[in-house]
């Protein structure tokens, strides 16, 4: 049955994507190929709220500029919206992720996944911290360096900017 199902799609796709009328003139201008980009090949998807001005992410116990020594509990704040774990899109829910030296990611981006080893950190099942230390995160090494706590949604889409927070820190 599930067979059945995916040809009955994949036929259906192949019969919408070919019954487009053939243009009837050719086209004055001959369009240049854009560049790849990585993030082509991801799924698209929607924000689901507008980011009203009572929306926000933040730290509760980490400032900028501060000095910090690993291990290091950081808690990760947000209010106008709700922590949960990712699962079905929700208006105003979502989870956190972290980012070492990166910046927030525009709205509708995918987060990228199983890339810790590049500084991003993925807390979908509603974590509300996690403890920073040397072993876990071993891009904090002495000295400065950028910590941002960004929200997205379910399907690990960015809510953008206005749902992020950055800040810089100093690891002893």
């Amino acid at each position: 049955m599930k067979n059945l199902i995916i040809t009955l799609f994949a036929a259906a796709a192949f019969t919408a994507c070919n019954n487009a009328p053939a243009p009837t003139t050719a086209p004055e201008t001959t369009a240049v190929e854009p560049a790849h980009d990585a993030n082509m090949d991801m799924p698209v998807a929607q924000d689901t709220t507008a980011i009203m001005p009572n929306q926000k992410v933040f730290f509760p116990n980490l400032k900028e500029g501060q000095n910090i020594k690993l291990p290091f509990i950081l808690k990760f704040g947000v209010e106008g919206m709700e922590v949960k774990p990712a699962m079905g899109v929700e208006p105003n829910v979502g989870h956190h992720h972290i980012m070492i030296d990166h910046a927030a990611l525009p709205a509708n981006t995918m987060f990228p996944m199983q890339k810790e080893t590049e500084g991003y950190y993925h807390f979908g099942k509603g974590q509300l911290q996690d403890t920073l230390s040397f072993k876990k995160y071993p891009m904090l090494t002495p000295g400065m360096h950028t910590i941002t706590l960004q929200f997205g949604n379910s399907v690990h889409m960015s809510y953008g900017p206005a749902m992020s927070k950055t800040l810089t820190i100093n690891v002893k």
